[in-house]
C-alpha cells in the first residue's frame, strides 16, 4: 500500500513522501497495530512516522534528523491523493 503524504516545514517548504510497504511495516512494529487496521485507528504520529521513514528511506543512508527533532519543524501534514497530481513532488516548471 502505497501513500502519499505532504509535510509542510515550519519554513513553510513542503515535501511529499510516500509511505511503502517497508514504511508500513516499521509502522506496524513501532505500534503494534496492523495496517488492516489503519483506516480506523491512524492519528497524527502515524502519519509523521511514516513520512519520517519514507524520508530515511529516500535519503538512502545519508544522516537524517531523528524523529522527535524532525517532528518539532512540521507545522502541517496532509494524506494526499494517490491519483492527485497535487501528491506528486514535482516542479511546476517542467511540466508543459
Amino acid at each position: 500500500m502505497k501513500l502519499p503524504i505532504i509535510i509542510e516545514f515550519n519554513s513553510g517548504e513542503k515535501e511529499t513522501y510516500t509511505a511503502q510497504p517497508a514504511d508500513w511495516a516499521r509502522w506496524e512494529k513501532a505500534t503494534g497495530k496492523t495496517i488492516s487496521k489503519a483506516q480506523d485507528s491512524i492519528g497524527m504520529w502515524d502519519l509523521m512516522f511514516l513520512a519520517h521513514s519514507a524520508m530515511k528511506r529516500d535519503a538512502g543512508g545519508k544522516p537524517t534528523k531523528v524523529l522527535d527533532v524532525w517532528m518539532e519543524n512540521v507545522a502541517e501534514v496532509t494524506v494526499g491523493d494517490t491519483d492527485s497530481p497535487k501528491a506528486m513532488s514535482q516542479d511546476p516548471s517542467t511540466e508543459s
